[in-house]
C-alpha cells in the first residue's frame, strides 16, 4: 500500500481551530505498519499527508490512519521513517466540517481551598512520595500514591436525594444516564440576586438540564463569594419541578438563600430526584442552547454529595 494520502474534510479544520497553528503547505511523509488484534496487518510506504501545522504526533497520525481507514481489531501502530516536506497540498477539503469541543466547567480543588464557611478544607498530600518509592520497583521507577482528606461539599460539586434525605438516592443508587450527556439550556442571570421563576418561563427547558449563569464565580476564593451571594427562590424552584427538569446547576455558593436557615430549592428538587450541582465556573462560554451537559460523581455508597469534573459538550 503505497500513494500520496491527502486530506478529508473536518482534519484540516481540527489542526487549525484545535492546535491553533498557523496555516502553512507542509506535508508530513511517512510509512506505517499496523498489526491486527485477531492476526495479520497491513503495511504502507511513502505516504504523504497535507496537514495545516509544521509537525503532527505520532499518536495522532497513528489514530488518524486507523480512523480514516475504518480499521477494526487494531493492536499495534508504528509510524515510521517519518519526515515533513513544504509542498503544496494536494486535496482541498471540500467543506470544513465542524466538529465537537468541551468546556471544563470545574473549579480546581487544591490544599486548603476553603468551598465553604465551616467546612475543613481538604488535605492533600502524600501517602507514597516518589522520594520513599525509590527502592521498591525497578532503578529508575518510582511511583506517587496520594491520600486525599476532606468533605464530600468540595469543590464543584453535585448533590443527590440522600444529601437531603434519609431515604433518598445516594451517589451509587442513581443512574449514570442522569449524570452524563444531559441536554442542556443556559439561564442568563448575571446581576441577578434573587432568582424567580419567571428567568424559566417562556424556555424550552422540560427534560433537560438547567444551567444558570450569574457570574458569581468571579468571586471564587474570595470573602466575597461567600456572602449575598444569587440563589435561586422558592417559585423557581416548583416551577422547575412542575416542569420535570432533570438537573440544576448554577455558578454560585449556594442554589438557596443562606442568610436563613430555610433550604427550599433544595428540599423541593432533591425530593423530585433533580440533581443539583453548585458552583460551577467558566459558564460565559456555554451557548444559550444544543449542548450537553455532564457532572460524574464516583460511585461511592452512603454519600449524597461529591466533587464532579462537570463539562460540556459543544459544536465547534
Amino acid at each position: 500500500m503505497t500513494g500520496t494520502y491527502g486530506f478529508v474534510p473536518g482534519f484540516h479544520y481540527f489542526w487549525k481551530q484545535q492546535l491553533h497553528i498557523e496555516y502553512m503547505d507542509y506535508r508530513v511523509v511517512f510509512d506505517f505498519e499496523i498489526e491486527f488484534t485477531n492476526g495479520g496487518g497491513i503495511q504502507g510506504q511513502d505516504f504523504r499527508l497535507d496537514i495545516a501545522g509544521r509537525e503532527i504526533s505520532d499518536a495522532f497520525l497513528a489514530d488518524y490512519i486507523v480512523s480514516d481507514l475504518r480499521l477494526l481489531m487494531v493492536g499495534k501502530v508504528k509510524i515510521l521513517n517519518k519526515k515533513y516536506i513544504q509542498e503544496a497540498h494536494k486535496r482541498v477539503a471540500a467543506e470544513e466540517l465542524p466538529g465537537e469541543s468541551l468546556i471544563d466547567l470545574s473549579h480546581i480543588i487544591f490544599d486548603g481551598l476553603i468551598t465553604y464557611k465551616g467546612l475543613p478544607a481538604p488535605v492533600i498530600c502524600d501517602f507514597l512520595s516518589r522520594e520513599n518509592s525509590v527502592g521498591k520497583y525497578d532503578e529508575g521507577t518510582t511511583f506517587q500514591i496520594g491520600k486525599i482528606e476532606m468533605v464530600s461539599n468540595t469543590g464543584t460539586y453535585i448533590d443527590c436525594p440522600f444529601h437531603r434525605y434519609e431515604d433518598g438516592k445516594d451517589l451509587s443508587e442513581i443512574a449514570l444516564e442522569a449524570f452524563a450527556d444531559l441536554h442542556a439550556i443556559t439561564i442568563d442571570a448575571t446581576n441577578a440576586i434573587e432568582i424567580g421563576k419567571s428567568y424559566f418561563e417562556n424556555k424550552e427547558i422540560r427534560g433537560k438540564a438547567i444551567i444558570v449563569h450569574t457570574g458569581w464565580a468571579k468571586h471564587w476564593n474570595t470573602e466575597a463569594y461567600f456572602e449575598n451571594h444569587p440563589f435561586l427562590t422558592h417559585d423557581a424552584a416548583e416551577y422547575l419541578r412542575d416542569c420535570q427538569v432533570k438537573l440544576v446547576g448554577i455558578d454560585s455558593h449556594n442554589i438557596d438563600d443562606t442568610n436563613g436557615k430555610s433550604r427550599p430549592v433544595h428540599t423541593i428538587l432533591l425530593g423530585s430526584e433533580i440533581l443539583i450541582v453548585e458552583h460551577l465556573c467558566n459558564l460565559d462560554q456555554l451557548p444559550e442552547t444544543d449542548y450537553l451537559f455532564s457532572a460524574v460523581p464516583p460511585k461511592f455508597k452512603g454519600v449524597g454529595t461529591f466533587p464532579v469534573r462537570a463539562f460540556a459538550k459543544v459544536k465547534s
